[in-house]
């Protein structure tokens, strides 16, 4: 479906009557045809829809996310997400003269604008963003492809779009006739999908029984927690790991406060039992033959945004050298490093093990670092090693060094981007720089 002037004047509209500016952006999916932005407000969480062009062209608002069938990954999302995703949104405003939407955010307590128009079934965007909190504003024109320093701050960011065609004459009179919601253009899109392939795969069931019976083996562990309180047993430490189940009493916590938080789990590990038991009984009957299956993800050719020249992605196997990552080692740590974005990969993929945690700068562009702790418990003292010997390869001088970190099994690479990864369960840390010269040393 596409919008026109007045349709996205009436979607702007109601943006503003729910009052979404100001909420907080959570999550970002995308399907083939849309991206979409959670956005949490005052006791509810709103979905924005952005048309990816081609036809889907506007902005739409619903209360659910994408379906988890339709749900697809290329640069496109992986951009929103670096820059977007925990930034508080301010504003949604539409231009006065063509339809082109600009959403702006804070992020390191400034207000940053990434502005999309549909022309001609095109989409083309522009950015105006910092990288890091000392960084200076960059200016990004998507069908330019890359990003510049400009000598100074931009009066009006809609005038950009007069390189691809925005008019400042258009009439603003027509609406589209046919209307629809958000929930009647994914149910399409659904639709469109089965016709693309999504058929039986009985080895995907399979799989995917075999996820949650090892899941469901997990949950089951919350018996084995429950003892531990019948019989009184002591909670003392900083960490307390039953099974695959790992608690941590960060704080001076007292031995009531330690129980709550071990029942809190324990709870939390009964929810999660109920539910998996239910899943494994629909996977069964599935693999049984008594229920239709679909593959877990749609084959439409995702909508691709004007961005820059289209570039062949090498496909062969980079070899290995030592340039490429270094590893150091005092007492019982080892820490290694990727010196470039393939020796970030070779890092994470032939060094590291999938216990062993991986740390990057939070919400810039950084080295991969990894900590193998060799059967350890991860200390701040660790964390602020870690954080500091990344910051030297990262060229980043400041005293106190904001990170991201999670363990390695909680990583995946992004096909044909070297040095990307997607990450989950990340943590978010400022570290206090500290003296690493005895580790630069070896």
């Amino acid at each position: 479906m596409i919008q026109y002037y007045l349709d996205l004047e009436k979607q702007v509209k109601t943006i503003d009557d729910i009052r979404l500016s100001g909420g907080q952006v959570q999550k970002i999916y995308s399907t083939a045809f849309y991206i979409s932005m959670a956005i949490r407000t005052p006791g509810k969480t709103w979905h924005l829809y952005l048309g990816r062009g081609g036809g889907y062209e506007g902005l739409w608002i619903h209360d659910k996310a994408p379906p988890s069938q339709l749900r697809r990954k290329d640069n496109f999302l992986e951009y929103f997400r670096r820059h977007l995703t925990s930034c508080a949104l301010y504003e949604v405003e539409l231009d006065p003269h063509d339809r082109i939407i600009k959403l702006q955010y804070q992020k390191y307590g400034k207000l940053q604008t990434i502005l999309l128009f549909w022309k001609a079934r095109k989409l083309y965007f522009v950015h105006h963003y910092q990288e890091s909190p000392e960084a200076p504003f960059k200016l990004l024109l998507s069908w330019r492809g890359k990003a510049v320093i400009l000598s100074e701050e931009p009066k009006n960011l809609f005038d950009y779009f007069d390189e691809v065609g925005r008019r400042e004459d258009m009439k603003h009179e027509l609406s589209s006739q046919q209307d629809l919601t958000i929930e009647e253009l994914l149910e399409e899109e659904l639709k469109l999908s089965a016709l693309k392939g999504m058929t039986h795969n009985p080895s995907f069931l399979q799989r995917k029984k075999e996820n949650i019976e090892n899941d469901l083996r997990k949950a089951m562990q919350w018996q084995r927690l429950q003892k531990l309180l019948d019989n009184g047993s002591s909670l003392a430490g900083y960490e307390m790991k039953v099974g695959d189940q790992k608690i941590k009493f960060e704080g001076d916590l007292n031995p009531y406060e330690r129980r709550n938080l071990v029942f809190q789990k324990i709870k939390k590990l009964k929810r999660g039992e109920n539910i998996l038991t239910e899943r494994l009984e629909n996977v069964s009957r599935q693999l049984e033959g008594n229920a239709t299956v679909k593959l877990p993800q749609s084959n439409i050719p995702i909508i691709k945004p004007i961005w820059g020249k289209e570039e062949a992605v090498a496909t062969t196997e980079i070899k290995n050298s030592e340039d490429n990552y270094r590893v150091m080692k005092l007492d019982e740590i080892q820490m290694g490093v990727g010196l470039s974005t393939h020796g970030n990969d070779q890092l994470r993929s032939r060094w590291a093990k999938k216990d062993d945690y991986w740390f990057h700068l939070d919400g810039m562009k950084s080295a991969h670092l990894i900590v193998k702790l060799n059967n350890q418990i991860i200390t701040n003292d660790t964390i602020n090693l870690a954080a500091s010997i990344l910051a030297h390869f990262s060229h980043f001088t400041g005293d106190w060094i904001p990170v991201i970190y999670t363990q390695v099994k909680n990583l995946k690479g992004v096909t044909g981007a070297p040095g990307m990864v997607i990450y989950k369960k990340e943590k978010h840390l400022n570290c206090l720089k500290v003296d690493i010269e005895k580790w630069l040393k070896d």
